[in-house]
């Protein structure tokens, strides 16, 4: 060091891998859109407990000689209330509840949970025709919850990874694996900025069947690209589950050039 001159304070070293990690951050985020079917996990839960109380409380019937006994539940409500689940899903997956839809239909579901209450609680109705008995045997339950239990996990966790939205800086892609065997162009975009949107107002399938009001939930996604050399390109991610997160990574990565609206 030559005498006089000031004492340079030691810079503390990064290796390269640490450094470059921090200054480029996530390099993609995926975002993945779930069928319909998503919401089905309701139906073979709530089967595989009424088998649970079937095989509990459960009482044998014979309905001919030589066949095995059939064991049943001797409360109606049981089967009852596994049609009504079963029905409320169906109109989930079919309609849309959004705005005021959506609180009429929540009334529609509040009027018909005090009806189904005070009918089954007329005993006459299960007693004098028309009577109001549905009933299913243990079988029945078992059977219908394993083959939905098996056709939502393998959709779900197989079928609906195979295409996803990938981010990646400035570019976003609409990734098809064996998409090209397919016959599917590929898609992707170059971003001079991107405008996302979550939509979580589904009343059915946003806030019950996906447990949004425990913090989960699915939304959908829509999504407006300024593109370079001009014009927009529009498109809907739907039934992502826990949104909220990758939209929070795309927008740590894509800086001022995404707006992401929660």
């Amino acid at each position: 060091m030559i005498p006089g001159t000031p004492e340079m304070p030691a810079q503390p070293q990064q290796s390269g891998g640490s450094a470059q990690k921090q200054a480029s951050g996530a390099s993609e985020v995926r975002i993945y859109q779930h069928s319909p079917i998503l919401y089905w996990w309701v139906v073979w839960a709530y089967g595989y407990f009424c088998a649970l109380l079937t095989y509990t409380q459960g009482v044998q019937l014979t309905v001919g000689e030589g066949i095995k006994p059939l064991l049943v539940h001797p409360q109606p409500w049981v089967g009852v209330s596994y049609v009504l689940v079963l029905l409320l899903v169906i109109l989930a997956t079919s309609v849309k509840a959004r705005g005021v839809s959506s609180i009429f239909l929540l009334v529609m579901l509040v009027l018909s949970v005090v009806a189904t209450y005070f009918v089954m609680n007329m005993e006459q109705l299960f007693s004098t025709p028309p009577s109001i008995l549905v009933h299913m045997n243990l079988a029945f339950y078992m059977l219908v919850s394993t083959v939905l239990f098996v056709v939502w996990f393998v959709v779900v966790n197989i079928f609906d990874r195979l295409a996803y939205w990938r981010f990646r800086n400035a570019q976003i892609e609409r990734v098809q694996l064996f998409g090209a065997a397919l016959g599917r162009a590929p898609e992707s975009y170059s971003v001079m900025h991107a405008r996302l949107t979550r939509y979580s107002d589904d009343l059915i399938s946003d806030k019950i069947l996906s447990m949004g009001f425990l913090g989960l939930g699915t939304s959908d996604i829509d999504v407006k690209i300024a593109i370079f050399g001009g014009g927009n390109e529009n498109f809907r991610i739907e039934h992502v589950w826990r949104a909220t997160g990758p939209m929070r990574q795309v927008q740590t990565m894509m800086g001022p050039k995404a707006t992401i609206v929660m």
